[in-house]
């Protein structure tokens, strides 16, 4: 199986199928290929496949073969993919995800991806071994928990509470965490627990929930740079609608047995 490893602000993914494809991978094959030791490894997969409506469907699978409803980096990178290959002569692409239908505009390395309109649907306080942790649990089309933190998390305390905050009864499906900071206007550092994958280095789907979390509060306005371990990307705010625009490249193509 031919395949392109591709990444986006540190977010790798390994990319295959076409606009043609009719036939889902496995959830024992997308383990297989997620796998740093017995596969190529990435922090997902996305399978390029066939829309009845759109130029294609984005299906895109955590590494224990659980298909997301979205993933804003990996939305950028199926547009690099389906450009590099040559399916389509254009810049504008409408692509159909779990989540609904979003558009990708090509220009050159960058991507500018529409995520779509965020929704607070609650907030409160998790309560962890005697913690309180104020929280808003907003939708991107995945589900994300935005925790406003006023000092530098350690790394015991982000991987002692992102793995609880994940499968925490409150979220009976299971959420993203976010741990967020705003230092002004335009700019929100932030860190990420992904939903079935752990810590990654960037989530633009997550980005998108912290700034909605941090406009509902009056802490940031519709232009806004989220800084994360992986690189910065900018999210913007166009009639309550969310883009993402930042790069992403093929770091290699190859061929695995599957």
């Amino acid at each position: 199986m031919q395949f392109f490893k591709m990444q986006a602000l540190g977010n790798d993914f390994i990319v295959y199928g076409s606009p043609s494809k009719t036939t889902l991978p496995t959830a024992s094959q997308i383990k297989q290929l997620c796998n740093r030791k017995y596969g190529v490894g990435a922090d997902c997969v996305i399978f390029i496949g066939q829309s009845a409506f759109c130029d294609y469907f984005m299906h895109v699978y955590n590494p224990d073969g659980f298909e997301a409803e979205i993933c804003g980096n990996a939305l950028r990178c199926s547009a690099k993919y389906v450009n590099q290959c040559g399916y389509f002569n254009k810049k504008l692409l409408n692509i159909e995800t779990l989540s609904g239908q979003r558009t990708a505009v090509i220009d050159g390395d960058f991507i500018k991806c529409e995520i779509g309109s965020p929704e607070i649907s609650q907030q409160g306080v998790i309560d962890i071994n005697g913690v309180s942790l104020p929280y808003l649990y907003i939708s991107v089309g995945n589900p994300h928990c935005v925790i406003f933190t006023d000092y530098g998390l350690s790394d015991q305390e982000f991987y002692h509470y992102g793995p609880i905050i994940e499968r925490h009864p409150t979220f009976p499906n299971g959420t993203n965490v976010e741990f967020a900071g705003v230092s002004d206007n335009n700019k929100i550092v932030m860190r990420v627990w992904e939903r079935g994958i752990g810590e990654t280095l960037s989530c633009s789907t997550g980005s998108c929930a912290c700034v909605a979390a941090a406009q509902s509060k009056g802490f940031c306005g519709n232009n806004v740079q989220v800084y994360q371990p992986g690189g910065i990307i900018e999210v913007t705010t166009e009639n309550k609608t969310m883009y993402i625009n930042g790069k992403c490249n093929t770091v290699f193509t190859g061929k695995i047995a599957l």
